[in-house]
């Protein structure tokens, strides 16, 4: 029975998990668009590898913004101060 109900959790633990992954990976080939057109270059000017290595940057990128604002407002609700 309790491997059931661990089986269970695990489960949704992943679907949410994957559900936040590809909605970050989203954001992040979204922002890729946007630095490769701020370059002056199209995406038919990169290879599939290059491409794959920018996205995989703007995805460093989101996720350690959100890991910043995550810690900011632990400090902020625990009355800390940012120097």
């Amino acid at each position: 029975m309790f491997s059931a109900i661990k089986h269970s959790v695990q489960d949704k633990k992943n679907r949410l998990l994957d559900k936040y992954r590809m909605r970050i990976r989203e954001k992040a080939i979204s922002n890729a668009k946007a630095s490769i057109a701020l370059v002056g270059r199209k995406i038919e000017d990169y290879d599939q590898e290059q491409l794959e290595i920018i996205v995989q940057k703007e995805e460093e990128n989101i996720v350690q913004k959100y890991r910043n604002s995550a810690l900011f407002g632990i400090l902020a609700l625990l009355g800390i101060g940012y120097f």
